[in-house]
Parts: C-alpha cells; sequence; structure tokens
C-alpha cells in the first residue's frame, strides 16, 4: 500500500480493523461482481447461471489467489472472533435472502418448484463456495464449470417432453 506502520494504525486502528476494511472492499468489489450478474439479468435460469460463471471467473481471475478472500481466510479468523462471524453471518443471509426474493418474484419462471426459494437460494449460495473452495484446492473452469451445470440441472429441470414418464423398453 506504500504507507508506513504509524500511517496504517492512524488510518486503520488496527490489524484486524484493517482486514475488516479489506473484507467489505473485498465483497463490494469482487463479491458483487457475481451477483450484480443475477441481479442484472430477468430470467431466473440465466441469473443463476451468469452468478456461477461470474463466480468461477472471479475464482480464477488471473493476479489474484484462487478461490475467495470471505470463503477462504475470513470464515477461519471468524472462529475465534465472534465480531467477525456475525458479519459474515449477516453478509451471508443478505445474499440469501436477495437470492430467495429474485427466485420467488420468478417462481413460475422455470425454477423448481419442488424446493422453497430459501432452500434454492441457500443451494444456490452454497455452490458458490463449493466452486470457491474447488479453485483454491486447484480446480480448473471445466471442473468448476461442471459443478455449476450439475447444479443447474437440479435448480430448473428440464420439462418432460410429452408430459408423462417414458414407457418401459421391453424389447419388443
Amino acid at each position: 500500500m506504500g504507507i508506513n506502520r504509524p500511517s496504517l494504525y492512524s488510518t486503520f486502528g488496527n490489524k484486524r480493523d484493517l482486514f475488516i476494511e479489506a473484507i467489505d472492499r473485498y465483497a463490494a468489489t469482487y463479491g458483487n461482481r457475481a451477483f450484480s450478474a443475477f441481479r442484472l439479468e430477468p430470467d431466473n435460469r440465466i441469473a443463476v447461471e451468469k452468478f456461477f460463471h461470474a463466480s468461477i471467473d472471479c475464482a480464477l481471475a488471473d493476479g489474484t489467489p484462487r478461490g475467495c478472500l470471505i470463503n477462504t481466510v475470513a470464515v477461519e479468523a471468524a472462529e475465534s472472533d465472534p465480531e467477525l462471524r456475525a458479519k459474515l453471518t449477516g453478509m451471508f443471509t443478505r445474499t440469501d435472502e436477495a437470492i430467495a426474493l429474485r427466485l420467488a418474484a420468478n417462481q413460475g419462471n422455470q425454477t423448481s418448484t419442488t424446493h422453497p426459494p430459501t432452500a434454492l437460494a441457500h443451494m444456490a449460495h452454497s455452490v458458490t463456495h463449493s466452486i470457491m473452495t474447488r479453485a483454491r484446492a486447484g480446480a480448473d473452469r471445466d471442473e468448476l464449470t461442471g459443478v455449476a451445470t450439475s447444479f443447474m440441472a437440479v435448480l430448473f429441470p428440464a420439462p418432460r417432453q410429452s408430459g408423462r414418464y417414458p414407457e418401459k423398453d421391453d424389447g419388443t
């Protein structure tokens, strides 16, 4: 950052406060990129797909560590810091709620009706965490896209062509 320790402490107070600021900045920049892709698309299926692909792009961005600061570092630190844990819980809750509201508003827009929007939101958000964790562990774009594609098939099941189950093939 090009500033010395006294300037750092006069600006941020201490290392922990700097870390909290870094988390907020990360959420507002990198985290918001994936969520913006979701918010701006009117079709639920395309919105979730863009959310996952933007998460993959973020996880694999050149010039940055793989994965997610919040998912890899902050969660670890939150284990021993109740205030940080409450902050992250609030961030996760707000994201889950925003996804659920969006899916509920467009419930008839191809979204699975076997699960409530809140459960679908938790699952979709969890898939992004899995993407970040897998990227950190070395997964490539193909593997991460496979994770996203598999979940998309659950969230947006293809309608049956005939409206009934296929006939058994008894060889006759």
